[in-house]
């Protein structure tokens, strides 16, 4: 059985920060850097995607280099984004397509990656449909189901990605136990409202618990003990590329050990600040350093009243 199975199709992107720029285009995507998270930690990962077979190899090299179990599924091409930081504070990007690879279909997904005791949905471009998930919650009713919805709200217009939001994603977040979007997916989500109410939002919506991830202020979680606010640890950003799914790979290796949400998120944001030092599929992260990070983060979270 595996601690994480993430599911979504693994990018190849070309990234321009004010402090660092790829040599070509590197590993990413949401399902990726989790189950890569995962298994630098130490946990049992496996990585479920479509991708050309331009990448596949390198694709295949860097999920078992780092012990994760990929399970590849052929596109007719690669997916990948070219993609570049709007300020100095890279608080959000600019998305131009590079290729889209082709849908995932549940069936196509083998039945040996889904013994596991937690899931990580994380599209990049509307591969994963409500049905797909519907699926998925019928086979695996057992697993804790966490999904990253930025995938599920993008829309390519005139060869930008922009967010645009619909209605089956918010059937999707009834669905599944978390829902975690960053500032900018859930102002889509849910206009008008702040990020503690968002996160509330979502657990009314689920039942389970929400979180909205903010960047460098850190996360919201809501859950039947409240609403929490997790800093971010403080060190050198280069690249914040992928450290929303780093928190997401995190967060489900940590609760499927202790059950405890809080605690989650705080191993969650500890585990993210290791992404944000370095670019591509090679950050560098263990678990005696993210727990240094998460005893330091204890005792700065705080409980949100709101009136």
């Amino acid at each position: 059985m595996f601690d994480v199975t993430a599911i979504g199709n693994p990018v190849y992107d070309i990234i321009i920060t004010p402090y660092v720029k790829t040599d070509g285009r590197v590993l990413s995507g949401c399902s990726t850097n989790a189950a890569l998270t995962v298994g630098k930690l130490g946990g049992r990962a496996a990585l479920i995607g479509k991708i050309g077979n331009d990448f596949i190899e390198d694709f295949i090299s860097v999920a078992k280099n780092y012990g994760v179990t990929p399970y590849p599924l052929i596109s007719r091409e690669t997916g990948g984004f070219y993609l570049r930081y709007i300020d100095d504070r890279m608080n959000d990007r600019e998305l131009r397509v590079l290729g889209i690879a082709d849908k995932i279909d549940f069936s196509e997904v083998p039945k040996e990656a889904l013994d596991s005791k937690s899931i990580v949905i994380g599209p990049i471009l509307k591969e994963i449909s409500l049905r797909f998930v519907k699926s998925l919650v019928e086979e695996n009713d057992d697993s804790l189901i966490i999904v990253d919805p930025q995938g599920l709200i993008r829309e390519i217009i005139n060869g930008k990605v922009t967010r645009v939001p619909n209605k089956e994603t918010y059937e999707v977040i009834k669905l599944t136990h978390i829902t975690k979007p960053n500032e900018h997916e859930a102002e889509v989500l849910f206009p008008g409202m702040d990020m503690p109410r968002i996160a509330r939002k979502i657990f009314r919506l689920n039942n389970f618990a929400g979180i909205v991830t903010v960047a460098d202020k850190g996360s919201f979680i809501a859950f039947n003990k409240g609403i929490y606010h997790v800093p971010a640890y403080r060190t050198v950003e280069r690249d914040p590329t992928g450290c929303g799914d780093v928190y997401a790979g995190a967060f489900a290796y940590y609760y499927i050990k202790h059950q405890d949400l809080l605690e989650s998120a705080i191993f969650a944001s500890a585990a993210a600040s290791f992404m944000v030092e370095s670019t591509g599929p090679n950050f560098s992260i263990n678990l005696k350093n993210v727990m240094e990070r998460f005893e330091s983060l204890q005792e700065h979270v705080k409980k949100v009243s709101l009136s």
